[in-house]
């Protein structure tokens, strides 16, 4: 079955011609494996962006390039070789030579592909199409012409039968075979995000002794050599941009912000002159996030721009902001000639009461709003706002909304500039709300089972409130087919028994009192992963698994052994002492350098435990980092000259920090200890997100560990564990409920 990536749909006066070849392509191709992108961005190694109107990949025809001209028969006064002079100009021009310039992208896909030893016998075609010509007019015009070399489809060939032949008959640009399915996979990939991530360096030290069976270092090494397979899903949301507003929800691990910096990216290459914010909520993030966005502008123009080239365009922001690193939040007062607040302001605000972090960036947005609506300001100053976390950004109190609307949405929101010549949203009647007339591109990614403050879920009437909300959850695509909802279910990063443990645990599914949280439909499970048998209606036994596809991480197949370890200990010395022996094994046996260790500490207040197993791994002479310093080998400090609010890791060093900062962060195998503070408050929805989060951090391997866990929570973490990628439990009414409300007209609750 064909599939169709639609990058931008703007409102040009030439899409007309190519939406009308796509949607009949759609049914001429619909028996055939082809992907096809409208205007996918190719870059020349002299920075040039050339955009064919489609690009076809097929493993029978390998690459097609098809330029389309929206022309009459009538408007073409005469053709000389590939020359077309024409009665009335076309978008300014006189003569057109569409072949040529479809044979110019072609070379660029040429040049882009020659690195790929395995595609260097992939045919590549280009040709024109003509949707307003039928082949009887092109035959009885042509016979006033000098002549005419240009490989062609008509309107009236746009046929399965008749396009085939077209291809068929049109010459190789270069010449090639047809591709078995290895080479068309490799194909795919050159020409998704898989194929450009970064790719991993894995040198694997030599084993210190014999031994038999892989050492993990090794089994990483293999796993660094697996090829990302083409991901449809990630294609279409790293390479569009969406006319209005866009939500991704994704699980852990499944590449939320890869895919926003790689769509920031792709949105300043082909509108230098927008105005971008890419946003997120933890500060450790900063520098991950820079070098995403450098990283793909790299990628998508060969080299010829940079993240530091672009960032008078693109703002990378956290979402607070300090006086030495600008925010979303204080670049907003500012511009707005606001004084932002700051921590000792937000307490004032609030009574005299501490706020979360949540809390005090939500409560300043909300300020921000009142200000500007009493003074009559205007707050339009961005064209795109990309969210990251957008699960922190939302706070239950409502007292803290705008409105009836999530503040930093809604701030967000009215920052942007209207999307200028959008038409409503596909499939809306005349609208009562002026708003939904002047769409604006927010764009939001979260995990909800990520968020550790609060309850809410970022959805539609959380965010915009009653009216507002049907910016996104009527239709369910703009003009072109590009989605204003997508919802990720492979993940990436972590292994598949791990991640299953995580959402087990994480939800309670096999607590004895029920369920801290639960998806009610079986729809939702497919959408984040999981198989599901069971009637959900009749509260009888619910299995769900994990089908490898969704979880292609190889560890869980290269190694036999369990991936997650489990140990209950008396007191926390004995908990601290057992971590550094595991961290020692994993160095000098396992091959994992410290900076591919991770330690999370867990619970409400995890400061006693982050400097105890700081001091207990500095006894044994290992090189160790606190998450948030300045520099290494130094324990916790409030002192904020030796403080480096952006800083996770350092090079040699192991990482320890608390759940908070190590999101969006992951390691080779992490060391989560402090289960009891998890045990203590097992019945906590946010305690639960914690060991979520913390589980999910992991690319190979988890130590799990807690001091004098009840019994009842440890049978219930053990019973997770013997389940594997199988979890069978029983439907009850949970505290959380994670179905999609936007996307779910009828929600079954348990």
């Amino acid at each position: 079955m064909s599939e169709f990536i639609v990058t931008e749909s703007a409102g040009d006066p030439g899409e007309y011609g190519e939406l009308q070849v796509i949607d009949a392509l759609r049914t001429a191709l619909r028996k055939r494996d082809t992907v096809v992108f409208w205007r996918y961005p190719l870059n020349t190694r002299q920075g040039q962006l050339r955009e064919p109107d489609l690009l076809l990949l097929d493993p029978e025809w390998g690459v097609v390039v098809i330029e389309v001209k929206n022309i009459p028969m009538s408007q073409v006064e005469s053709i000389q070789g590939f020359a077309w002079r024409l009665r009335t100009p076309y978008f300014g021009k006189d003569t057109l030579e569409p072949y040529d310039q479809a044979k110019r992208q072609a070379r660029v896909v040429i040049e882009r592909i020659r690195d790929h030893a395995a595609l260097g016998r992939v045919p590549v075609r280009a040709l024109v199409c003509l949707p307003r010509v039928t082949r009887d007019e092109w035959t009885a015009g042509g016979q006033s012409f000098l002549f005419s070399d240009t490989p062609l489809v008509l309107g009236d060939e746009l046929t399965a039968a008749k396009f085939e032949q077209a291809i068929e008959k049109t010459p190789c640009v270069r010449s090639g075979a047809a591709l078995d399915d290895e080479t068309f996979r490799t194909l795919l990939s050159a020409f998704g995000t898989g194929g450009s991530l970064p790719a991993p360096v894995v040198a694997a030290p030599p084993a210190p002794a014999p031994r038999t069976g892989l050492r993990k270092i090794d089994m990483l090494a293999r796993a660094a050599e697996q090829r990302r397979e083409f991901d449809l899903q990630q294609e279409r949301i790293a390479k569009t941009i969406p006319p209005g507003v866009q939500r991704i929800r994704g699980i852990a691990g499944s590449g939320k912000t890869v895919l926003l910096a790689q769509k920031a990216a792709n949105m300043h290459l082909r509108h230098p002159e927008w105005d971008i914010a890419l946003v997120f909520f933890c500060r450790a993030l900063y520098e991950q996030m820079q070098m995403q966005v450098d990283h793909w502008l790299r990628v998508h123009s060969n080299g010829q721009v940079r993240y530091v080239d672009a960032r008078h365009r693109i703002r990378i922001l956290h979402a607070w902001g300090s006086r030495d690193q600008p925010g979303f939040y204080r670049t907003v007062a500012e511009h707005l000639g606001l004084t932002p607040m700051n921590v000792t302001d937000v307490k004032a605000a609030n009574g005299g009461r501490n706020t979360s972090p949540t809390g005090g960036v939500v409560l300043s947005a909300r300020e921000l709003l009142t200000e500007v609506d009493r003074r009559g300001l205007d707050m339009e100053i961005f064209d795109a706002v990309l969210i990251d976390e957008g699960q922190d950004l939302v706070d239950d109190d409502p007292a803290l909304r705008y409105e009836d609307r999530q503040s930093f949405y809604w701030m967000a929101y009215r920052s942007l500039r209207p999307v200028q010549g959008e038409e409503p949203l596909l499939g809306e009647p005349e609208a009562p709300v002026e708003e939904l007339k002047r769409p604006r591109r927010l764009i939001w990614a979260y995990d909800e089972a990520q968020s550790l403050d609060n309850l809410t879920i970022p959805e539609g009437r959380q965010l915009f409130g009653h009216e507002l909300h049907r910016i996104l959850n009527v239709g369910v695509s703009y003009r072109g087919g590009i989605r204003k909802s997508e919802v990720m279910r492979v993940c990436y990063r972590t292994p598949g028994p791990i991640l299953v443990a995580a959402h087990a645990l994480g939800m309670g599914l096999l607590r004895p009192e029920g369920a801290i949280a639960s998806v009610a439909t079986k729809r939702d499970w497919n959408r984040i992963g999981y198989a599901m048998d069971g009637n959900m209606r009749m509260r009888g036994p619910i299995t769900i698994t994990r089908p490898p596809e969704n979880s292609p991480n190889l560890i869980a197949r290269l190694d036999p052994s369990p991936l997650i370890d489990f140990r209950n200990h008396t007191s926390r010395n004995e908990e601290l002492a057992a971590l550094t022996r595991n961290v020692r094994h994993a160095l000098e046996v396992e091959g994992l350098s410290l900076d591919r260790q991770l330690v999370i500490c867990l619970g409400r207040y995890p400061d006693r435990t982050v400097e105890a197993a700081f001091a207990a791994l500095r006894r044994e002479g290992l090189d160790v980092y606190v998450a948030g310093n300045l520099r290494g080998n130094v324990p916790p400090t409030q002192n904020w000259r030796e403080k480096n609010p952006n800083g996770f890791r350092l090079p040699g060093h192991l990482t320890v920090t608390n759940v908070t900062r190590a999101k969006g962060n992951e390691a080779d195998m992490v060391h989560i200890v402090g289960l009891d503070e998890v045990a203590a408050q097992e019945g906590s929805v946010t305690m639960r997100n914690q060991l979520f989060v913390a589980l999910s951090r992991s690319r190979g391997w988890i130590h799990l560990s807690g001091t004098g866990v009840p019994a009842s929570f440890r049978e219930e973490v053990e019973a997770v564990l013997r389940s594997g990628e199988k979890i069978t439990f029983t439907m009850s009414r949970a505290k959380r409920n994670l179905t999609d409300q936007d996307d779910e007209p009828e929600v079954v609750l348990a």
